[in-house]
């Protein structure tokens, strides 16, 4: 038991979880736009969510992430250093335009992660803004990039799909928001430090209408893909009105988390009842 437990907390605390989260994004994306997944893109940016978030969560600092001293966090970083090797190789398959939007993600990471200038903050310290940066990275890696790896043009359906993924990522945020609320500074005017918890979740609420209803604006509508899209809204919903700043360990990190993997795993199953 000490064994798989410790198995499964290495999953989480090296970014698998949230990377595999981000791989079903791209094949929700991919699914819902028809577009061929491209192996090379996703596998690229599997290993590099992988590595990135690692660096933000471990090595912020140049030398605490070269020099480190606590042995589980070396074999995370071992881990994260390999993961990115791996991805630097598939990245070679991508096209160019795609690099360009990597670039504008590298630099958005590293404005969150690292001050740019002496005594500046980083834009991760800057409350609000944080949640829109997240959501920006979010719905570049995992809606634009397919599209732009396939040479296709950005058309209103994908716009559309643009705009539900970023709210959809800034509604699953807030439970790990109003997590934090234990151990974040109030200089960080976080939302929930703002307006609240209460506040907090009927702002979630709201964004998950209008994200539901974005859909009705869409000019091709694959209705399977939406029931389980209402579905998983609603899911988004119940595990956000639970959320209090005391939960259980692997609330946030796990079940929440773990959303998008319930969702294209409904897509799969609905799929092949279909079919």
């Amino acid at each position: 038991m000490r064994v798989l437990r410790g198995i499964f907390d290495f999953y989480l605390d090296a970014s698998i979880h949230v990377a595999l989260a981000a791989w079903c994004l791209i094949r929700i994306s991919t699914h819902t736009l028809n577009i061929p997944p491209d192996i090379h893109l996703e596998i690229f940016l599997f290993l590099s969510t992988i590595a990135a978030y690692n660096f933000i969560k471990y090595g912020v600092e140049a030398e605490k992430y070269f020099w480190v001293s606590n042995v589980y966090h070396k074999r995370i970083q071992l881990f994260s250093f390999l993961c990115l090797g791996v991805a630097i190789y598939h990245g070679f398959f991508l096209t160019s335009i795609v690099y360009g939007g990597l670039a504008g993600i590298a630099l958005l990471v590293i404005l969150y992660a690292i001050p740019v200038l002496p005594r500046s903050s980083k834009l991760r310290n800057w409350g609000i803004v944080k949640i829109g940066i997240v959501g920006l990275v979010w719905t570049i890696t995992t809606v634009l990039l397919p599209v732009l790896q396939q040479g296709m043009p950005v058309s209103w359906d994908v716009l559309l799909e643009g705009i539900q993924r970023f709210l959809f990522v800034i509604v699953w945020i807030l439970p790990f928001e109003i997590r934090d609320l234990r151990s974040d500074s109030p200089d960080l005017q976080t939302l929930p430090q703002r307006v609240g918890i209460r506040n907090t979740k009927t702002i979630g609420i709201v964004l998950i209408v209008l994200y539901m209803a974005i859909t009705g604006f869409k000019d091709d509508i694959a209705f399977q893909a939406e029931i389980v899209k209402l579905t998983i809204a609603l899911i988004l919903l119940v595990l956000l009105e639970l959320s209090q700043r005391e939960q259980p360990k692997y609330f946030s990190s796990f079940v929440v988390e773990a959303i998008p993997l319930l969702w294209y795993g409904g897509i799969l199953v609905l799929e092949a009842f279909y079919s």
